[in-house]
């Protein structure tokens, strides 16, 4: 009678686990499906600033340059928010898919590699963020040509300088 108690102890408690890595696996498939719908808008507004026109004719030294960095952000910011998309769409539909399909010992495991990639999939989304940003402010700066907007340079690249710190250390994690 006593192992027969123990039993159903211990069947009801794998079962109250299960129930709860479920529960996880549903939080991590409404969190990742909003964070690929950000994503997804965030490179599509980086990719409109890969197709923004830049007139080169007269300009200077410091202006090709800031037209270069922009770019360049441009191109990292619809590059880690379109990674982020795929991927974060990817673990939705993979993840609970291998968590219902496979072994319930494979429950746990699916569970944690989700935190896992949810963690990774937020670092990319962060660092488009921050390329949009620089992006824009460096627009900003690109688009200013009058000596008198001297302090929209200085603020814009103060910004600019203060992200790139913000990606330097996000990545350093």
């Amino acid at each position: 009678m006593l192992s027969a108690d123990a039993n159903a102890l211990v069947a009801t408690q794998q079962q109250t686990l299960n129930s709860l890595r479920m529960k996880e696996i549903t939080l991590f498939s409404s969190q990742l499906g909003s964070l690929a719908a950000c994503s997804s808008f965030l490179s599509a507004n980086a990719f409109l600033g890969l197709t923004q026109q830049m007139n080169y004719a007269g300009a200077s030294g410091y202006q090709k340059a800031v037209v270069i960095f922009y770019f360049l952000f441009s191109s990292v910011g619809f590059g880690a928010c379109l990674t982020a998309a795929v991927c974060s769409s990817f673990v939705v539909i993979w993840g609970t898919q291998k968590a219902f399909r496979g072994r319930p010992s494979s429950l746990g495991r699916n569970v944690s590699k989700m935190y896992e990639y949810r963690r990774k999939m937020v670092r990319l989304l962060i660092i488009g963020v921050l390329a949009n940003l620089l992006m824009g402010s460096l627009l900003q700066v690109a688009k200013s040509t009058h000596d008198e907007e001297y302090y929209d340079k200085v603020i814009a690249g103060t910004v600019c300088v203060f992200f790139v710190g913000l990606c330097v250390s996000i990545c350093k994690e």
